[in-house]
């Protein structure tokens, strides 16, 4: 396979087809996701507890227990009258809060669905929309796009994208049952040092075994993932059938495949390597551009307004506007990316295919002339 043909090829689909752009932008859009677990660590303090003690306390006895009335006369009484109304208040906001909790997890919920439904649509109309355009010329508009990526291609693509997960999420699983094992057995044999280097070492050795074949997982479905879906949007065939296919379809032609993906790896970090300017500049006049903005409506609301509102007002302009300065670009260039490689794996299925039938018409062609002689 000419590899630097369908490196050409793709490039010249991705100006060629702008359509596709929509579809690009749409992948990273709902492909994008952030995940963290802040902490906080405030620390004991150690040592003498007093050194914590408010300055306008150090005369106090600690050691006399003081009753409620002595600090404030008639207090007590007034909780006691005003108890039920307190105790229904809380109620109340507790009612609130959960019922906003909950709103917010419904509205979460219902957007990571809808992230998950429009990301499969695109990719199907990606890879339907570029094969289409090689056999026919045809280009799609972006309703026609849609009709080609809701389908029930979409929906085999998701369950082929869970099933080839599922290993990796075994294996984070084995990962943290080691752990708590080497927890347990460091309580276990607390009063033994040497025990416990022994758990030590053999959970570190474990855990680098089981994030070693992580890596190698990833890296392997990072390899079959592209042509299995090719297998299924083009041939439209069933989850099953799409694994068996393609699996069979990556090993008749795996020195291709394997120089394709390595090549893409490549791509990939030389892509990497040349955004890193293209988002410092873009931080850069982000930060410019919102600084501005925020200055200017908060200067002129200062003549209105008075304290804090002011730099408020200010800040809320000049952040999303940063964000919108620095996050458009990215984001359309990271689609322009996306269509890009969904082209190479569409372009790499059809001619890895197509020499397939090269293959067979010539033998059926040696077969027919052996048996004419």
């Amino acid at each position: 396979m000419d590899h630097v043909k369908v490196l050409k090829r793709a490039w010249a689909i991705l100006w060629q087809y702008r359509v596709l752009w929509v579809f690009g932008v749409i992948v990273v859009l709902c492909a994008a996701g952030t995940s963290g677990n802040p902490t906080f660590n405030p620390g004991d303090g150690g040592g003498d507890n007093q050194a914590n003690v408010p300055p306008w306390v150090g005369e106090v006895p600690w050691g006399r227990t003081y009753e409620l009335e002595e600090f404030a006369p008639g207090v007590a009484e007034a909780l006691e009258e005003f108890a039920p109304e307190i105790v229904a208040a809380l109620a109340g906001l507790a009612g609130v809060i959960l019922a906003i909790v909950a709103a917010l997890c419904c509205f979460a919920l219902v957007v990571t669905v809808l992230r998950v439904i429009f990301l499969y649509i695109s990719e199907t109309a990606l890879i339907r929309m570029v094969n289409e355009y090689e056999e026919t010329g045809q280009k799609r508009g972006v309703r026609e796009g849609f009709r080609l990526g809701w389908s029930r291609t979409a929906l085999r693509l998701f369950i082929i994208d869970l099933l080839t997960r599922l290993p990796g999420l075994l294996i984070g699983l084995m990962l943290v049952i080691f752990g708590a094992v080497a927890l347990g057995w460091m309580f276990l044999v607390s009063d033994s040092a040497a025990l416990m280097g022994v758990g030590v070492v053999a959970a570190i050795g474990l855990a680098f075994l089981t994030i070693l074949a992580a890596i190698v997982l990833a890296l392997g479905i990072s390899l079959v993932r592209p042509l299995i879906f090719r297998v299924c949007a083009v041939e439209e065939l069933g989850v099953i059938e799409s694994i068996r296919v393609g699996f069979d379809f990556i090993k008749a032609h795996l020195a291709d495949t394997v120089v394709m993906w390595l090549i893409m790896i490549g791509l990939h970090i030389g892509w990497a390597i040349a955004m890193i300017p293209v988002v410092l500049f873009l931080l850069l006049a982000g930060g410019v551009v919102g600084a501005l903005a925020g200055l200017s409506v908060g200067g002129l609301s200062a003549f209105l307004f008075e304290g804090a509102v002011p730099w408020i007002l200010g800040f809320g302009v000049g952040i999303p506007i940063f964000f919108i300065v620095v996050g458009i670009p990215s984001v359309f260039l990271g689609g322009l990316a996306e269509v890009y490689k969904s082209s190479v794996w569409t372009l790499t299925y059809r001619e890895l295919r197509a020499l397939e039938g090269l293959e067979n018409d010539s033998g059926e062609s040696a077969g027919a002339a052996a048996s004419a002689e």
